[in-house]
Formats: structure tokens, C-alpha cells, sequence
């Protein structure tokens, strides 16, 4: 069988959906996961105690998915493992084309005979022409159709990122940290132990998805790690990939095994194929919101140069040394540059070389500061340290430094950043939280501290040098 596009066209944006095993001792969840959804929703569930809480949330309840009198797009199966086939061979009767089994226990346990119930399952899929997601996974994540895995999810912040991701908790976080950041989303999707539809499958969908412009995945071990290998490399010449690997050491690999059955491979194939393919690497759940933020908010440069303006003198030599140490240099300013700011730049308290410390007594001259910065030819992109209290004292002085910033970038084009400076990130989180809202509103893109601003800047700049080259 070949997953097409129409194929998977079809499996994201269904009009009718079939939840089988909803039950109350999770809430019905699946069925309230499917609040939000656009088209129609029933639900399928033989257990007379059952039904009475089904019909309560207003959704129609069936004995069988042949019993519903509409045509069904897609169907959750969420049911015992030994319950699946039946179900499986129901919907096929019924002509669903779209399945997704969120019930687990099949070859991520390892044991014989649930190996042998994923391979029938499997097979039942692939004789029919179905595209089957799992099992043991989340299913599909499509603000557009409001269709959704988790009631956390919003369906009315869409962007242009696409996550793919075999563990279906990921998933769930990706999500929720993306939409916390500012991160609009295209599509989602929790794929498990790919069973018939598997990363390379989804990676050269979404390569052509013209509303998806970033994918970040995270993927324990393809079924095919040649195809996937293949597939990565041409999907890279498109698109920024971002790959965060699970099971990297051998720990984690057999908690893979156990997890989704994957064979992940050895640590050093997969930092080949990441290097070769033009990948982007991320090492963590943070690292991969990171890159893909960076990726979302800044504009293209392949000039590693960068500029720092705002920090004290320590803070500004700890900026310094986190983007010298991931290949990022923040090199003296240009001689014109410096010649135009020792004209009045006042150097109590303060310095003008790369990084900038304003210091006290410059205040009055930040405008020219700032232009002067972005407008060096030497620098690249443009890194500026805020605090909390940037709004807490003379607000409308804090919101005109914004301004500033932002007009001043958008004259220059070139990329720009905040990076926090928050002793107690803790105790100020609500005055971060309200500075960064701002922010995002302006296309600034926030870090936390200077080292993870550092790595996510250097990665994106190494992808857009490969993508230069690779045209």
C-alpha cells in the first residue's frame, strides 16, 4: 500500500468521526476531546451502563460503527488490545479509510502474542487500503477541523508548524509549550508504534503541505531507517526539519523498545544522518521549542555575527562567552561605528565596544545606540537583555524601548531577540510572563537565559547556511 497524499488529505481533515470506547471512568474523554470538532461525532460503546453519559453530552450512540447511518471519515479505537481487530474489521465493513487505534499493549510490550495482534492489525489495514495511526498513540491534532487529543488544545491560534511525534505524551507537551509560546500550529500528529503509517510517510506529506513552513518531530526508530534517511535529506532542501532523537543512549534506547517497539540504532548512524541530511538537532523537549520559535520569529541569516546590547558588565561578558562557545561571535563593532558612538557615549558604568552596556548617563541617546547597533554591517542579528521591571516602573517608557527596538529592526531586516535577566524567575514569573505577551505581539522571540538563546540562534543559522548551499 502507498500513503498518498489525498490519502492523508482525508485522515486530517475528516467531516465525520467514530469514537469507539468512550467510557466514564475517563471522563469520556475522547468524546469531549472532540468538543470543538467542525463536522459531526457519534459514538460507538455496547456497555449499557456506559450509554447513559454518552447520550448525556448530547452525541448519539451506536452498537456498532456499520449500525451509524452516516459515512464515517475517521474512527478512534480506544477499546482493549484483544477487543481491536473486531472493532477493525467493523469499520472496514463500513468503508472508514482512516483509523486510529489509541490502544496500547501491542509490540511496545515485547510479548509474542502482542507482537502477532500488531502485525494482524496491521495487515487487516494494509489489505484494505486504510491508513491506520498507531497503535498505542494519540491520533491527530487539526485546529483547522477542531479535532483534537487533548481539551487543552487550542483550536483558535493556527500557525505554520507541523509536529510529528511517536510518543504521544510529546506530543501533548510540544503542543502545549508551542501554543505557551507564542508557536501557532498547523497540524499535530501522535503516530506510536507505526504499525502502517510511519514518520518518512508523514515527513514526505507535510514537505509539500504548503501550510506547513517548520517541522519539528520526535522519533524513536522509523521501520525503515533507509527510506526515512532518504526522505529526510529531501525534505531538509524544502523545509527546516527540526529532529529531536529518543533513545539516544543505551538506557534510553531499551526504554523505547518498551515504549513504542522501536529499534532506534546506534547513537553515531543517527548523528551521521542528522549532519548529512541537514536535520536540525534538539536533544530536548526544550532545546526543540527552542529552535522552533527561533525558526517562527527570526528572519533568515546565514552572517553568525551578533550583537548585544543591554546587559551590565558581567551579564554582558556571560552573554559573550555563551554565543562565542556555540560558534556565534560578537565581534568589536565596525570603525565607523565606534568612532559615531565615542562622540558622546559616556563610558562611566558603561561600555560600547560589542557588547553594549548603556549604562545610566546614555539613556538619552538610546535611539542612536540602537541604529548604530543594527546598522553595523559586521552584525548579523541583534540580542537585547530585558528584565521584569521594564514595565514596572515608568510602563510608557518601557513600552516606548520596545518600539524602538521593533522600528529599528524592521528598518534594518535583521533578526532580533530577548534574552531575560530574572534573579528569581519564580517570584517574577507573572511580570516575565505579561513582558513576553508583548513581545510576541511585536515578533520578538524570548529566551530564558543567554545559553539557550545562543544554541537556538546558532541552529537556525547553520540551517539556513546548508539551505544556501544545498539549492
Amino acid at each position: 500500500m502507498v500513503i498518498t497524499a489525498s490519502k492523508l488529505d482525508a485522515a486530517f481533515n475528516p467531516k465525520t468521526i467514530a469514537i469507539v470506547g468512550a467510557k466514564k471512568s475517563a471522563n469520556y474523554s475522547w468524546l469531549r476531546n472532540m468538543d470543538t470538532f467542525k463536522g459531526r461525532v457519534y459514538s460507538v460503546q455496547v456497555d449499557p451502563d456506559e450509554i447513559p453519559g454518552i447520550e448525556e453530552l448530547g452525541i448519539p450512540n451506536y452498537k456498532t460503527i456499520s449500525e451509524i447511518p452516516d459515512e464515517i471519515d475517521f474512527v478512534v479505537i480506544a477499546v482493549p488490545r484483544n477487543v481491536v481487530p473486531i472493532v477493525l474489521s467493523d469499520a472496514l465493513n463500513k468503508g472508514v479509510k482512516n483509523i486510529h487505534v489509541f490502544s496500547s499493549g501491542f509490540a511496545e510490550s515485547g510479548e509474542t502474542e502482542a507482537i502477532e495482534l500488531q502485525t494482524k492489525i496491521a495487515n487487516m489495514a494494509y489489505d484494505a487500503d486504510v491508513v491506520l495511526v498507531g497503535p498505542n498513540c494519540m491520533g491527530i491534532f487539526n485546529p483547522s477541523v477542531g479535532m483534537r487529543f487533548n481539551q487543552g488544545q487550542k483550536i483558535n491560534e493556527p500557525g505554520n508548524v507541523t509536529f510529528l511525534s511517536q510518543s504521544g505524551g510529546h506530543a501533548g507537551t510540544l503542543v502545549e509549550a508551542a501554543q505557551a509560546n507564542g508557536i501557532g500550529i498547523n497540524k499535530t500528529i501522535s503516530f506510536g508504534n507505526a504499525a502502517v503509517l510511519d514518520s518518512p510517510d508523514l515527513l514526505e506529506y507535510f514537505a509539500q503541505d504548503q501550510l506547513t513552513e517548520i517541522i519539528t518531530m520526535y522519533v524513536e526508530g522509523p521501520r525503515d531507517p533507509r527510506r526515512f534517511f532518504e526522505v529526510l535529506k529531501d525534505v531538509c532542501k524544502i523545509k527546516p526539519v527540526v529532529l529531536w532523537k529518543g533513545g539516544q543512549t543505551e538506557d534510553g534506547k531499551r526504554a523505547s523498545a518498551s515504549h513504542t517497539g522501536s529499534l532506534t540504532g546506534s547513537s553515531e548512524v543517527w548523528d551521521t544522518v542528522i549532519r548529512q541530511s541537514g536535520a536540525i538537532r534538539a536533544d530536548s523537549l526544550t532545546e526543540a521549542i527552542d529552535i522552533t520559535k527561533a525558526f517562527v520569529y527570526l528572519a533568515p541569516t546565514t552572517n553568525r555575527n551578533i550583537g548585544i546590547i543591554g546587559g551590565t558588565g558581567g551579564q554582558s561578558v556571560s552573554m559573550a562567552d555563551a554565543f562565542a562557545k556555540n560558534n556565534m561571535p560578537v565581534p568589536r563593532l565596525s570603525h565607523d561605528s565606534l568612532a559615531s558612538l565615542a562622540g558622546f557615549f559616556q563610558l562611566v558604568g558603561a561600555a560600547y565596544y560589542n557588547p553594549i552596556d548603556i549604562g545610566g548617563l546614555n539613556r538619552p541617546m538610546l535611539s542612536t545606540i540602537v541604529e548604530t547597533l543594527f546598522g553595523d554591517p559586521q552584525i548579523g542579528s541583534v540580542g537585547i537583555q530585558m528584565g521584569s521591571g521594564l514595565l514596572q516602573g515608568d510602563r510608557e517608557d518601557g513600552l516606548g524601548q520596545i518600539e524602538l527596538y521593533e522600528s529599528v529592526r524592521d528598518k534594518s531586516g535583521k533578526p532580533a531577540f530577548v534574552i531575560y535577566q530574572a534573579a528569581n524567575p519564580y517570584e517574577e514569573g507573572d511580570a516575565l510572563n505579561e513582558l513576553d505577551i508583548i513581545l510576541r505581539q511585536k515578533g520578538f522571540p524570548s529566551f530564558p537565559d543567554p545559553d539557550r538563546a545562543a544554541k537556538a540562534i546558532n541552529k537556525i543559522v547553520s540551517y539556513h547556511s546548508f539551505k544556501s548551499q544545498a539549492v
